[in-house]
């Protein structure tokens, strides 16, 4: 059998699909039904608390952290399958090498939970401006911009009536990709790397990986600097993400290639 084929990562990630799409619909709704109810307690907790007090509940349940924080534990639960021993058995049977197996997931579920995420909180966004839309003083281009679509996110942050709209937004998806893969790739490799609950190890070591990054850009940037020296510290910074973003998916891959049905160990080293 040859170690890659599209057309097995392709039959795997239908496989995947008819298998899992009940729990794909689970975390949805429950996804949903999270929203819903944050954005109730918060609508209750801004009629009860003053401002400033209500900016502290704001911020603790912040949509973004949500958001994120979904997708980055379903990365590191993608292999849950090698938890138990009949659905190990089962995924390390499967007729495909170990690398189309750990690529077909990993794509699969990185894709799938993204996807997932992003359309729970827009159903959820939806459902709590239902009264705007029967609202005059609500024009839709205003509710679909700043409130189906937050002003935060990358399709309503930029405009779309310059003419180099296109070219700003396929940048800005780079570069969101870009820094988004890193955490995907960080959580994948503690998903795989700790046998059980690897996201809680992934949490602290993502904050302090962040803390440390953070400030050692912070400590070489310079508001002085000419347009070509920003542009090389913005390729510097990309350079730094993209190595540990490989390191991190190869050691995963060495990590899944030492799964095994059954073991007591608490990593797959």
């Amino acid at each position: 059998m040859k170690n890659l084929s599209f057309n097995r990562i392709w039959q795997l990630i239908r496989y995947y699909w008819r298998t899992e799409k009940k729990l794909y619909l689970r975390l949805f709704l429950g996804l949903v039904a999270l929203y819903l109810i944050i954005g109730l307690i918060l609508h209750i907790f801004a009629h009860l608390f003053s401002i400033d007090d209500f900016g502290i509940f704001r911020m603790l349940f912040n949509e973004e952290w949500i958001f994120w924080g979904f997708i980055l534990i379903c990365t590191a639960r993608m292999f849950y399958v090698l938890e138990k021993k009949q659905t190990a058995t089962t995924f390390l049977s499967l007729p495909a090498s170990n690398l189309e197996k750990y690529l077909s997931r990993v794509v699969y579920a990185t894709i799938g939970i993204y996807l997932l995420a992003l359309a729970a909180r827009l159903t959820a966004n939806t459902i709590f401006c239902i009264p705007l839309f029967f609202d005059e003083n609500w024009p839709i281009g205003i509710i679909l911009r700043y409130k189906i679509f937050p002003s935060t996110w990358i399709i309503s942050s930029i405009g779309f009536n310059t003419p180099y709209f296109l070219l700003k937004m396929i940048a800005c998806i780079l570069w969101a990709t870009l820094f988004a893969i890193w955490p995907w790739s960080l959580f994948t490799l503690f998903g795989l790397l700790f046998r059980r609950h690897g996201w809680l190890w992934a949490i602290p070591a993502l904050f302090i990986i962040v803390s440390l990054f953070a400030f050692v850009m912070f400590t070489m940037a310079d508001n002085n600097w000419n347009h070509q020296q920003q542009t090389h510290f913005i390729m510097l910074t990309a350079i730094t993400i993209i190595i540990p973003t490989i390191f991190n998916y190869w050691l995963a891959y060495r990590c899944f290639c030492h799964a095994q049905v059954i073991s007591n160990k608490l990593t797959r080293l």
